[in-house]
Parts: C-alpha cells; structure tokens; sequence
C-alpha cells in the first residue's frame, strides 16, 4: 500500500497551556482536534485548524521533553517582523532571519525546547 497523506508530527510537551498559548496564541495557529487520555490530552494544531498539522502530546507522568535538533517548519509571511514580534513576547529567537535562494529563514525555540522554522519564500515555492 502506498502513503496517502502526511497528518501530523508529534510533539511531547511539559504544560499543555504554555504549548497552547505559543502555538495558537503566538504563532495563530488553530486547534484541528482535542482529546483526552488517562494522564493527560492530546491537542493537534494547524495554522488553517485542518491537517496536517502538529499533535501536542501532555502527559503527566512522562519525562520532561529532550533538546533535539528535530524542527518543524511553518510558512510566514514577513519572517522578519514575525521574529522581532516573537522577541518582544519572550519567544527566544534562536538563529537570527537569513536569506537562502528565494527564502528567508529564522529559527525560534518554542516552550519546550523544539527548534521552530519561520519561512518566508516569496516566489511560492514551498
């Protein structure tokens, strides 16, 4: 059989309320789906509320989540002032905006840690 769509990426977080308030209330993204589970909730996120998108996992028994050099990218529109916008609410900003080929880049770290890409790319390309 072959893949028929990609859905969503998972990532664990420490406070579902800090996770929400970055994704959804920083970078504007919408709730897709909310489920509980025994210790925790899943909530799945997308800047359109459809898939794909990216599932937010709390548990409350879980380890805390681990610095990888895994990200997740979402197209922006001015990566610039969406990065300066970030810094003024507290967001580290983790690698500065830079140009390569028709995009501009800039990584920010979300509250648990997980790299985030902002890119712009103006000739439509993503």
């Amino acid at each position: 059989m072959d893949v028929l769509a990609f859905l969503h990426a998972k990532l664990d977080v420490a406070d579902m309320a800090r996770a929400m308030d970055f994704y959804c209330g920083k970078l504007g993204c919408k709730v897709i789906v909310r489920y509980p589970i025994p210790k925790g909730e899943i909530v799945q996120v997308s800047p359109t509320g459809n898939s794909p998108g990216v599932e937010l996992w709390y548990e409350s028994d879980a380890p805390a989540p681990v610095r990888t050099g895994v990200h997740i990218a979402f197209a922006v529109q001015d990566t610039r002032a969406l990065a300066e916008r970030l810094r003024s609410e507290g967001v580290e900003v983790a690698e500065e905006p830079f140009e390569i080929g028709d995009e501009v880049i800039a990584f920010v770290r979300d509250p648990d840690g997980y790299l985030v890409e902002l890119n712009q790319n103006d000739q439509g390309q993503l």
